[in-house]
C-alpha cells in the first residue's frame, strides 16, 4: 500500500480519530494507513475540509490552516482567519506519519509551541538505507524514523515546555551505507538558508560503490588496520613536485592501494566513535567526506593529503590543498627489471645507465624517483624501479623518453650481459636481462 494522498483514503474511526473535546486528532496505523508510507498533509487538510462541511463538526473551530500546499506550509491550532484554537496532533506516532510538509503548532492563546520542517529527500537510495541527520553542527546524529528515502516532519523548534530549543539555522542529512557511494546534503544544496514549517529538500542518493575492496570485518587486518586519519588545528606542509602546500587532515595510507585506502576511510566515516588518530575528537558518522573516486583517480576534499601511497598510484591521486586547489604529483614512471635465473643470487649485481654515456668514462647511472641510483644486488627477480619522468634531466631533457642500458653479472654463474630499452611515460615499463651461463670462470 502507498502513501495516502487523497482525503478519501482517511476514514474517521479507522485511520483518523478526532477528539473535539480535547481538540486532538490522531492518525492510526490501520485500514489504508501504513506508518512508513504515511499520509500527505494535503490529504489530511482536505479531509478536515470535508468533515467541517458537515453539521457534525461545525460547532468546533477548524483544526489547521493550509498556507501553501506546493511548498508544504501548514499551521495547526490556528484557522485561516488567524484565530488560535489549540488543536494539535495527539502523539508522536501521528506526527511521524505526516508527509510532504512542515507545520507550526499553536496553543489556544496563539503561542507557538512547536515547529516541524518537512524533510524530503530527492534522489534514489538503496533499499534498506538508514538515513540520518543533525540539526546543529555538533549534535549527535539521529536516524530518520523509517528506512529508505526520507520524508518526515522533524522538530526544529520547541518552546520551554516542548524541548526548549531553536535549531532552525542548520540541517544536514546523510546516507552512508557499506558498499554504496556516500552523500551528505545541507540546506544550501537547494537554496535554503534555514529550516521552517515547510518542505526542505535534501539531495540524497547512493549507488553501488565499485571501489570498495573489502567488507567491514576485514578492516582489522593488514593493510587496512594501519590506514588512519589525523585532524590538525594547524596547517601541515607537504611537498609536491618540490613545492610545499598546506593541508590540515592527513591520511596515513600505510602503503596500501588507493582503493584499499578509500575502503578504510569510508568505513571510518560510518563509525559512531572518534576516528581522529590525533589529539582531537571527530565522530565518524558526522565527519565531512575525505575523498572520492572520479573514474580511477582518487580526489581528496579540501585540506586532505594522503601519506604513504604506492609508487604505482602516485599519478592517479589529486590532493586538494586548504585553498581548494588540486595539487598533482609530477609523473613518475615505474616498471620492473627482470633477470633470468642464472643472474639471481649471491654475488649478482646490476646497474641501469643512460645509453648516451654508456661505454665511456662519463656513463651516468639512472636515479629512481627519490634520487637513489638504480643499481645493486640481484637477490630476486623482478626488481621494481621508479623514475621522475617530468623532472629528471641527467640523461637528456626533462619530460622526454630516455634510452637506457641495463647491465648485470653473477661471477661463476652468469656472464656479463647487456640489454637496452626505453624509459617512457608509463607505469608498466619492463626491461629484461638474459645472461648466458658462465662455465669458464674460475
Amino acid at each position: 500500500m502507498l502513501k495516502i494522498t487523497t482525503r478519501t483514503g482517511l476514514n474517521v474511526g479507522t485511520e483518523l480519530i478526532i477528539d473535539e473535546v480535547n481538540r486532538t486528532f490522531q492518525l492510526v496505523v490501520a485500514g489504508n494507513l501504513i506508518a512508513k508510507d504515511g499520509v500527505s498533509m494535503q490529504a489530511l487538510y482536505g479531509k478536515f475540509v470535508d468533515l467541517w462541511s458537515t453539521a457534525t463538526y461545525q460547532d468546533s473551530p477548524f483544526p489547521m490552516n493550509a498556507i501553501d500546499a506546493l511548498s508544504g506550509q501548514y499551521q495547526i491550532g490556528i484557522d485561516a482567519g488567524g484565530n488560535a484554537n489549540g488543536w494539535k496532533p495527539l502523539d508522536v506516532t501521528t506526527r511521524q506519519t505526516m508527509r510532504d510538509g512542515g507545520w507550526e503548532e499553536y496553543d489556544a492563546t496563539g503561542t507557538l509551541l512547536r515547529e516541524y520542517a518537512g524533510i524530503v529527500g530527492l534522489g534514489v537510495v538503496s533499499a534498506g538505507s538508514q538515513l540520518y541527520y543533525t540539526r546543529t553542527p555538533t549534535e549527535a546524529p539521529t536516524n530518520f524514523t523509517f528506512k529508505d528515502q526520507c520524508n518526515e516532519g522533524i522538530q526544529v523548534y520547541g518552546d520551554v515546555n516542548n524541548g526548549n530549543f531553536d535549531n532552525r539555522t542548520f540541517f544536514k542529512a546523510y546516507v552512508r551505507e557499506q558498499g554504496k557511494t556516500y552523500k551528505d546534503s545541507i540546506l544550501a544544496d537547494t537554496g535554503k538558508t534555514a529550516t521552517g514549517p515547510y518542505i526542505v529538500n535534501m539531495l540524497l542518493s547512493n549507488s553501488s560503490d565499485l571501489k570498495i575492496t573489502a567488507s567491514d570485518s576485514t578492516m582489522t587486518t593488514s593493510p587496512y588496520n594501519n590506514v588512519t586519519v589525523t585532524y590538525y588545528t594547524t596547517n601541515q606542509t607537504r611537498s609536491i613536485g618540490g613545492v610545499s602546500y598546506n593541508y590540515n587532515v592527513i591520511i596515513n595510507g600505510n602503503g596500501a592501494t588507493l582503493e584499499q585506502i578509500y575502503t578504510k576511510i569510508q568505513y571510518l566515516l560510518r563509525q559512531t566513535t572518534d576516528i581522529d588518530s590525533g589529539t582531537g575528537t571527530v565522530i565518524g558518522q558526522t565527519a565531512d567526506l575525505l575523498c572520492g573516486f572520479v573514474g580511477d583517480t582518487l580526489e581528496t576534499t579540501t585540506g586532505v593529503f594522503i601519506d604513504n601511497i604506492q609508487n604505482a598510484d602516485s599519478n592517479r591521486v589529486k590532493f586538494k590543498d586548504v585553498t581548494g586547489i588540486f595539487r598533482l604529483n609530477p609523473f613518475v614512471s615505474s616498471g620492473s627489471l627482470t633477470f633470468n635465473n642464472a643472474l639471481v643470487g649471491t654475488g649478482a649485481v646490476y646497474r641501469l645507465m643512460y645509453t648516451s654515456g654508456y661505454g665511456t668514462s662519463s656513463a651516468v647511472t639512472v636515479n629512481d624517483a627519490s634520487g637513489v641510483p638504480v643499481t645493486g644486488s640481484i637477490s630476486s627477480t623482478p626488481i621494481q624501479f621508479t623514475y621522475d619522468y617530468e623532472n629528471d634531466t641527467a640523461g637528456g631533457g626533462a619530460n622526454t623518453d630516455k634510452a637506457v642500458t641495463l647491465v648485470g653479472v653473477k661471477p661463476g654463474s652468469a656472464k656479463f650481459s647487456v640489454a637496452t630499452g626505453i624509459i617512457t611515460r608509463s607505469k608498466s615499463i619492463v626491461l629484461s636481462l638474459v645472461a648466458q651461463a658462465d662455465r669458464a670462470y674460475i
